[in-house]
């Protein structure tokens, strides 16, 4: 027989704290901050819909280095009877990304002409003659980044609840923007407990167990884009295990309570959430994580033995507490 208070399917212990959460109004995005459109915005999740401000390019570009022209001044341009530009009123050189001449509407490629001086001649400068000789015709738009090409204004460039990546950055910034409406990042508490932890560096004794944990933890939830806190080690001492907790859920979303969530006579996990607030869940059917604790605390301040627990009407108040059981290396 299970010695635990509840094993469930791990799907219905993932709803009910879904159902918890909603219920207390925290099925949502923690919060909103705008911050600058830089490298630290990679990872963070837009908190709303990103809409193009400018037009991408915002003008119609050159994208060959050549010469900009009329398309319809070409035509009938063939080898054996080649058309002849005059640079300045017909032609207008440009680099890849200039701009067009308000009156022109192609670019034919430099390589695809015969630079001439004003002799007729063909010139090294090959950048700067007289006139140029084409002997082919070009269609209207040839060689042109048309506006908006890459992003229209107004268009949507990125949808709420996306996580940024290095390209997106360079589309936002394209489209006109400087900062970035994002979500908050979850602040998590991570709380070791274990009469025979000791610190990393800590000159070790026969029954000491290095605290590596939090390490670990801290660091997959940062990779997640959370704000992890690393808290010192707390003996298994339930008064000082309920303290800890409800100091950490002052501050923090989400509280990872390391060990201390199975049936031992010194796992008070399970009795810190029911005093602080409720147990939704105390076992799992699955391996490794049997032991796994879920449950919503109060935030509120005062100790373990206060009267003031959380009011299932005021849900407005309440912090998630999710807390775990990581098997320690003794075990």
């Amino acid at each position: 027989m299970s010695v635990y208070l509840h094993d469930i399917p791990l799907s219905q212990a993932q709803s009910r704290l879904r159902e918890a959460l909603q219920e207390a109004d925290l099925w949502h995005v923690l919060g909103v901050e705008s911050i600058p459109l830089d490298e630290n915005a990679l990872g963070r999740i837009t908190a709303e819909p990103i809409w193009a401000e400018i037009s991408s390019p915002h003008y119609h570009a050159s994208a060959m280095d050549g010469f900009a022209l009329r398309a319809i001044s070409t035509n009938g341009a063939m080898p054996s009877t080649p058309i002849s530009l005059f640079i300045g009123s017909e032609a207008q050189y440009v680099d890849t990304g200039d701009p067009l001449p308000e009156w022109a509407n192609a670019v034919i490629p430099i390589e695809n002409v015969e630079s001439l001086d004003e002799n007729g001649q063909i010139t090294k400068d090959i950048r700067g003659p007289k006139t140029i000789r084409i002997r082919a015709a070009v269609a209207p738009w040839s060689h042109v980044r048309p506006l908006g090409e890459d992003i229209v204004a107004t268009q949507l460039v990125l949808p709420a609840g996306h996580s940024l990546r290095p390209a997106d950055l360079g589309a936002i910034a394209a489209s006109g923007h400087q900062t970035i409406r994002v979500a908050r990042k979850p602040k998590v508490a991570i709380l070791p407990t274990g009469t025979e932890l000791v610190p990393i560096g800590s000159k070790l004794k026969s029954g000491d167990i290095l605290e590596y944990n939090s390490l670990v933890i801290a660091a997959q939830i940062k990779n997640m884009g959370g704000e992890p806190t690393r808290y010192p080690i707390t003996k298994d001492n339930f008064d000082s295990i309920c303290d800890a907790v409800l100091e950490a859920a002052q501050t923090h979303d989400l509280v990872l309570l390391n060990a201390g969530s199975s049936a031992g006579a010194e796992d008070f996990s399970s009795k810190v959430v029911e005093k602080l607030g409720t147990l939704l869940v105390h076992g799992v059917a699955v391996r490794p994580g049997h032991p796994v604790i879920l449950g919503v605390i109060g935030k509120r301040r005062g100790n373990c033995f206060g009267e003031d627990r959380p009011s299932q009407r005021n849900n407005s108040h309440h912090r998630s507490a999710w807390l775990p059981s990581f098997r320690r290396a003794d075990h």
